[in-house]
């Protein structure tokens, strides 16, 4: 093995001495021919050597492919480096080191990756992946083994400001300003406590949001930051939110006075919902008799994400009957809310589980007694089911003592950051 990796480096010593060699034999013929006016010989001879520099460079070319290749509908990792050519031991070589960062069923079709591959031994000198629009993976041979690098572009932060006019929907106004829906949603999360998105909103409410969005060498937006500031005016009030950290590094959103707009719940599980069935009597659509509705019905497309209305420890996420797929979440010694109907549970959710308040815990779907995709949606307060829309929750917390005089000095720096952004 030694022998063969020094006949190997010895071949790279000598062609790159070469090229150094004629290189430097270009130089000083040129500056000699050209000092004595031989102009006819030194067109000769620079032609000579220009084809010569061609066929050493050729032949390194095509000693080395470069090739951008995906994975094809219907293959494997394996199946697809095998079709181009790399060894059945590389390709178990390669797939190993793979693993450690990325599961190899989760690269597919819309996956590029980038091959540099020794045309005369067939073997790798080097792989690149993208695992995500940020980082890249390069895999390549030291010491006759492969070894893997993670490379992070350089990212710039941008602190942006933007703000829209509701004339039917939240989401119809920020596809109008260009704002990206991962934004919104944040957003929509924030003022999850106080608004429901579905039916507060009226014709001509407004709404602004500053926040942080990271880009690269090109101006490319990468990914997007914290919101800083979330501001809505909806039917006669005004809210404006303010992000912060505590001495504890709990971070949350708070009124100017410095209280919390978080609650024990959420008024609403679940985003672009349509309420279909509310708390109380109603003729069973299933049964056809009357039946009191000990809950409150959203109705959404299958697969749409249920949110944990708030902090909790998860009792149950089981089958259970007539609500089919089910989860129930003890909140403290007061409250727990319960989702029915689920097409399927998020990862993790089990019993016993801890949950944050908006964490996704399952998806909408028709399970059980059910004449459509929905989420059947219940709070329980000391044991008893109760209307969750006329609910009314305990208010968050205020900040206090030191916690409070950072909270202003922030306030007022992010007021000074939103008034340049707007001017």
């Amino acid at each position: 093995m030694i022998k063969k990796l020094r006949n190997k480096n010895l071949k790279f010593f000598l062609t790159g001495f070469i090229f150094f060699l004629i290189s430097t034999f270009v130089f000083l013929n040129q500056k000699f021919y050209k000092k004595n006016n031989s102009l006819k010989n030194y067109n000769v001879f620079k032609n000579e050597m220009q084809n010569i520099h061609s066929l050493l460079a050729n032949q390194i070319q095509n000693q080395y492919k470069k090739k951008k290749i995906n994975i094809n509908k219907g293959e494997s990792l394996n199946i697809t480096l095998l079709n181009n050519g790399v060894s059945q031991k590389e390709v178990y070589e390669v797939s190993k080191i793979l693993r450690k960062y990325i599961s190899l069923k989760k690269i597919n079709t819309n996956q590029f990756f980038e091959i540099l591959i020794n045309n005369t031994s067939k073997k790798i000198i080097r792989l690149t992946i993208n695992l995500d629009n940020i980082t890249s993976l390069h895999i390549f041979k030291k010491n006759d083994r492969f070894i893997a690098n993670k490379i992070e572009k350089v990212l710039f932060k941008k602190t942006t400001l933007a703000e829209g006019l509701i004339k039917s929907s939240l989401f119809q106004a920020a596809k109008k300003e260009k704002i990206d829906p991962e934004v919104i949603i944040d957003f929509a999360r924030i003022f999850g406590f106080e608004i429901d998105f579905q039916r507060d909103i009226r014709k001509n409410d407004i709404f602004q949001i500053v926040y942080d969005k990271y880009v690269d060498d090109d101006g490319e937006l990468q990914k997007n930051g914290e919101i800083i500031y979330a501001y809505m005016k909806n039917k006669e009030r005004e809210i404006a939110l303010y992000r912060f950290q505590d001495k504890r590094g709990i971070v949350g959103y708070y009124r100017t006075n410095g209280k919390s707009i978080e609650k024990a719940l959420m008024k609403t599980p679940i985003n672009g919902a349509r309420l279909s069935s509310r708390f109380g009597m109603r003729k069973h659509p299933i049964l056809g008799y009357n039946k009191m509705h000990r809950g409150t019905d959203f109705a959404a497309p299958k697969g749409t994400p249920i949110m944990a209305s708030g902090s909790g420890i998860i009792e149950a996420a089981r089958w259970n009957g007539a609500y089919g797929k089910y989860i129930r979440i003890r909140h403290n010694s007061k409250y727990k809310t319960a989702y029915a109907h689920l097409n399927s549970y998020a990862r993790g959710v089990k019993r016993g589980a801890k949950v944050r308040q908006g964490q996704i815990i399952g998806y909408v779907g028709n399970t059980g007694r059910s004449t459509g995709p929905h989420l059947h949606y219940e709070v329980i307060v000391n044991g008893k089911r109760k209307n969750s829309q006329r609910l009314k929750l305990p208010s968050g917390r205020t900040l206090r003592g030191s916690d409070r005089e950072k909270f202003e000095m922030s306030r007022i720096r992010i007021d000074v950051m939103r008034s340049n952004l707007i001017n």
